[in-house]
């Protein structure tokens, strides 16, 4: 049977027809993949050591065809719906590389998904590919207690890595909301920012070491060892000896290409992250602004007053946090009541996050306790909360943390995730705002949010009622990725492409870059069965 990829609505908007590949000689070449038969899931059951756990076949019974399709074949969002009648899960890398290998040979599309809490579509089958899930790849192998490098697979949680880290005395250094859910492998994929980014950089930086197996099967280790298939005694080994480097300037860095690219040109199976010492001291204050050039001021005197200790400043505006109240799960509540009833929150306030981390408790106390008297007395800030122990933390994140989940309970939301200079940040969900009274959509809600230290913006537009209107999500999406893109910002910052972004590559990417992508595509899955239908226009 073969797929049929017959284009399909995803809010109204069609896609292209999937099967047709942009090539590097720049003429289309149609590569024509097919579903996976009863023949194809008895070859699987061969080569997975526990076929009972790791096949799972739609085909079968209604049941596990029900598993499939409300685990495996809907987003987060509930925006993307896919139509895989197969699951595979396996535990080592050979098992991932005997199934990529027959998958090449047979032309058959590999959907790869972690966690499944992307949104944008990109872990979500378009028809009826296999789904690659990469949970039962959970193990951790080692955190060098000298380099600070944390050796695991790639279906590791990334709550997991956070608690094994603190465990040893380092702290992972990726860290996002949806912590408790999503895999490093999926992270790393879609090149997740995160809360921490100003202060550790991104996955580029902090990824030492990588293992991906190809599309063709082969496996392509890059200053890496770990070892999970070792005499089949499933045993697992990590060789000191030959540990990840810190620096490895032997050679092209491989695997910067897999660091975003979101399996399209492999799948990731294992990392190597550098995590820095676990901070002793931790300050956290959330802070009310009157405009977004007090927010600037904030982002200016706490770079030069909390300096080398400042981890993290995140930006919250009014409608979020009134959903927050209203919709979240109740953590922090007694602090919104507080904001919120007080005179300023008449002014359509903005709401600051300011964290820093330290070794030093007095002198890190001290720190903040002088940035935030600076700012109060120079009118910069009106009011706020400084956290007096570990549950007042807990309770400001919890508050920042609440803000997707909130707004996704509010009603139907199109969601973006873009990059925008910092002093465009809110001039452009306020454009966004008059475009849309302008194309009469009034009813709509604005709320943006996010980590303002580097410019990542999640803007979120919400009708008051689930609905799936093609038309008014077309305009939506026009008016954001216009208001982003005049201002030369970026429609994806941490977020990934997916299905939802792939149709405005070539207007984000000039054509050489897009021709090399294309290169480097058929280079790496020359049938193009990784996840189809994503990422390159």
């Amino acid at each position: 049977m073969f797929l049929s990829f017959t284009p399909r609505l995803r809010l109204g908007i069609h896609c292209s027809n999937l099967l047709s590949k942009r090539c590097a000689s720049n003429h289309s070449r149609n590569i024509l993949l097919r579903g996976p038969t009863s023949q194809d899931v008895s070859y699987f059951r061969s080569v997975l050591a526990r076929p009972g756990y790791s096949v799972l076949d739609g085909t079968a019974n209604q049941d596990t065809k029900d598993e499939i399709d409300n685990r495996y074949n809907i987003d987060w969002t509930r925006h993307y719906q896919g139509s895989s009648d197969l699951v595979l899960r396996p535990q080592t890398t050979s098992e991932v590389s005997s199934i990529l290998k027959y998958c090449h040979e047979n032309y058959i599309g590999v959907t790869t998904q972690g966690g499944n809490t992307g949104l944008c579509g990109g872990a979500t089958p378009i028809s009826n590919e296999v789904v690659l899930s990469m949970e039962y790849m959970n193990r951790i192998y080692k955190l060098d207690e000298y380099s600070g490098v944390l050796t695991c697979d790639a279906g590791c949680i990334l709550q997991s890595l956070h608690d094994y880290a603190e465990k040893n005395g380092y702290l992972f250094p990726l860290d996002i909301g949806s912590k408790g859910t999503c895999q490093i492998g999926g992270n790393v994929s879609t090149n997740a920012g995160g809360h921490h980014f100003f202060r550790f950089g991104g996955l580029h930086g902090t990824v030492v070491g990588m293992e991906v197996v190809l599309a063709d099967g082969r496996v392509l280790r890059m200053n890496i060892d770990a070892n999970d298939d070792d005499n089949n005694e499933r045993t697992h080994q990590f060789q000191q000896s030959s540990a990840s480097l810190r620096k490895d300037n032997t050679g092209y860095d491989l695997k910067q290409l897999f660091i975003g690219g979101e399996g399209t040109l492999g799948v990731v199976t294992k990392v190597a992250v550098a995590c820095p010492a676990l901070p002793t001291s931790k300050n956290v204050a959330l802070l009310v602004c009157n405009c977004y050039k007090d927010v600037l001021q904030v982002l200016k005197t706490s770079k030069g007053q909390l300096g080398e200790i400042l981890s993290a400043i995140e930006l919250i505006d009014m409608n979020t946090m009134k959903f927050v109240q209203r919709y979240g799960s109740g953590i922090g509540d007694h602090l919104i009541s507080e904001l919120l009833a007080s005179e300023v929150a008449d002014n359509q306030p903005l709401f600051i996050l300011v964290e820093s981390q330290g070794c030093n408790q007095e002198a890190d106390s001290s720190k903040m306790d002088a940035f935030l008297t600076s700012l109060y007395e120079s009118s910069t800030i009106e009011n706020g909360f400084l956290a007096q122990d570990s549950k007042h933390i807990e309770e400001i994140w919890g508050i920042r943390e609440s803000c997707n989940p909130s707004v996704a309970r509010a009603g139907y939301v199109h969601k973006f995730d873009v990059s925008i200079g910092i002093e465009s940040y809110i001039e452009v969900a306020d454009e966004v705002i008059d475009a849309l009274k302008e194309a009469n959509l009034p009813d709509l809600t604005v709320c943006v949010w996010g980590h303002v230290a580097d410019g990542n913006a999640h803007i979120n537009v919400i009708s008051g009622q689930v609905e799936n209107n093609a038309a008014k999500a077309e305009i939506i999406e026009n008016i954001v990725y216009t208001a982003v893109m005049k201002r030369k910002g970026s429609i994806s910052a941490e977020h990934g492409i997916g299905q939802s972004k792939r149709k405005y590559m070539s207007q984000v990417k000039d054509k050489t870059a897009l021709e090399l992508m294309s290169q480097m595509k058929n280079v790496f899955d020359p049938h193009f069965i990784l996840n189809p239908g994503k990422y390159l226009p």
